[in-house]
């Protein structure tokens, strides 16, 4: 262990290695993640104190890294759920997330806790890394000088309570999303589109259609055109052309959308267009030019200007269907239809990168989490006394929230690839975790077996329970869609696992995602003020 010691560098990315092995492990599809390395810093220090000695830099750096990546990730579409009626389901959160905490206060009188197992009782409950932070940082002193306990212990024990509960609530959303409606409808699953986009080509059969450009948001659904053919000849499908019977055509939409407008317009066909390559090419281009973060794709005029168009997206694991409003961010690959000449400077256009995808414009990383740290330590004063702050948990995520939405300002891109945004975040929780177990580890030893950690893990019972069936009851008086609904518990409870559990055994809908995106923000900062207003 003496070298272990020696070099808390070195310890680190040993505890953050195992960690990460240890997260992989899953039980039924639910493991630890990124949780695993604070439990194996945990081990590691409590078998030697003397491993307790990583600088506090470190997790504090992690931990600013996580959040400023996750608001950059979720400014679009936390403003998008706005947008779409989210507003119940935050102004919901607010409410129940205060009540939660009174729960805690009143639990932890009937138990007879100190203020910071109050702290480490409500942040492992709640699962929230950042409120866990911000309780470190307001009781250092009274932590090193043993007048109070240190909350990492209400932490450590609370969180496999925490996740536990949650992933009940929403495995309970997810089999509602199964059961028909109440006068024989189809399951919300079924009958809600995914955003895994299809195509199909189809025979016209009805005459009298509009032009493609008024079929896009046809019934509600967003489709997209790529090719016609119309008396043998293959062309690109524009916003002007006009489908009539015979005609042949390449509908791209959720499978859902496409089938219902094949249905309406004619017939599917079993020739696939895309296999003719004389005129029109397709190909997968991907947006690594930083002057197109945050640009309509309406701007860009491809049809005018090459003859081309896009007709979906690939942004993570999601294939989204693109129309003129989409907004491109760094990392999108595109499916662009075009003239077979022309393919070379379309991709030039978008940049098509794969090295300028891994990198990031350190200027406007650094200066993005600048503002966002400067946020945090902005204290605003209580009316009765007393102050709260943002802080590392708070700043940088609503930083990352106004910078990620806004993309780019003049030469500065705020936004940051999709596959580098995911390698930051990943590294900046696993710093945190590991660092914040290795530094607390001797405490969580000499507490767990005392009348104190039986005392918290009841209460940790408690709490969870309440926090699990108030956000489930919250996600169904509001009446969200049962899929959605278990994303936004995932965002409710801030728990990376919650989420992973309900992207599984969705397959992958997007509306799983979108919930998240709505509620984590607005579940964090809340959680950073209440832990606070607990201390």
């Amino acid at each position: 262990m003496g070298v272990l010691a020696d070099n808390p560098l070195l310890l680190l990315f040993l505890v953050v290695g195992l960690g990460a092995a240890l997260g992989r492990v899953r039980v039924r599809g639910i493991g630890l993640g990124p949780a695993a390395a604070l439990f194996v810093g945990l081990a590691f220090s409590a078998a030697d104190s003397d491993l307790a000695n990583t600088p506090s830099i470190i997790p504090t750096l992690g931990l600013a890294l996580f959040i400023y990546t996750i608001g950059l990730a979720s400014g679009p579409s936390f403003l998008e759920g706005f947008r779409q009626g989210g507003t119940r389901v935050v102004f919901g959160t607010v409410v129940v997330l205060g009540a939660i905490a009174g729960v805690v206060a009143i639990v932890i009188g009937v138990l007879d806790l100190d203020v910071g197992a109050r702290a480490g009782l409500y942040a492992g409950t709640q699962t929230n890394t950042p409120a866990l932070q911000a309780a470190l940082q307001a009781l250092d002193s009274d932590i090193a000088a043993g007048a109070v306990t240190d909350p990492v212990v209400g932490y450590s024990i609370a969180y496999p309570f925490g996740v536990l509960a949650m992933i009940a609530a929403a495995y309970w959303s997810m089999r509602r999303a199964n059961r028909p409606g109440p006068h024989g409808e189809p399951p919300a699953a079924a009958s809600t589109a995914r955003s895994n986009a299809t195509s199909w080509t189809v025979e016209i059969v009805r005459s009298g259609l509009p032009p493609l450009g008024e079929l896009r948001h046809w019934a509600d659904e967003l489709l997209a055109f790529s090719r016609v053919e119309h008396d043998g000849e293959v062309d690109l499908a524009t916003n002007t052309t006009v489908l009539v019977p015979g005609d042949l055509c390449t509908v791209i939409g959720t499978p859902e959308a496409v089938a219902h407008f094949t249905e309406w317009a004619g017939r599917r066909s079993e020739r696939h267009l895309a296999l003719d390559r004389q005129k029109l090419d397709f190909r997968r281009i991907s947006v690594s030019n930083r002057s197109l973060a945050g640009v309509h794709l309406r701007s860009l005029d491809l049809e005018g200007r090459f003859g081309a168009t896009v007709t979906r997206v690939r942004r993570g694991d999601a294939d989204l269907v693109a129309d003129s409003d989409f907004t491109l961010r760094l990392g999108d690959r595109l499916r662009v239809v075009g003239p077979v000449d022309r393919m070379g400077e379309i991709a030039a256009l978008f940049g098509d990168s794969d090295r300028s995808l891994g990198e990031v414009d350190a200027m406007g990383f650094a200066l993005g989490m600048a503002i966002g740290l400067l946020i945090g330590v902005i204290s605003v004063p209580l009316p009765g006394g007393g102050a709260v702050e943002l802080g590392i948990g708070g700043g940088p995520l609503v930083a990352g929230l106004v910078l990620g939405t806004i993309s780019r300002t003049g030469p500065i891109t705020w936004q940051v690839p999709h596959a580098a945004n995911l390698t930051l975040r990943q590294l900046g929780i696993l710093m945190f975790l590991g660092g914040v177990g290795i530094r607390s580890g001797a405490t969580f030893a000499d507490s767990v077996a005392t009348s104190t950690g039986a005392k918290l893990a009841v209460g940790a019972l408690v709490v969870s329970i309440v926090t699990a069936v108030s956000a489930a009851l919250l996600v169904k008086f509001v009446r969200s869609d049962p899929i959605a609904a278990a994303g936004q518990l995932s965002g409710f409870q801030t728990q990376p696992a919650v989420l992973a559990f309900a992207t599984e055994r969705s397959n992958g809908d997007e509306r799983v995602d979108s919930g998240y995106a709505l509620v984590f923000p607005v579940a964090i900062v809340v959680k950073l003020i209440l832990v606070q207003l607990l201390l």
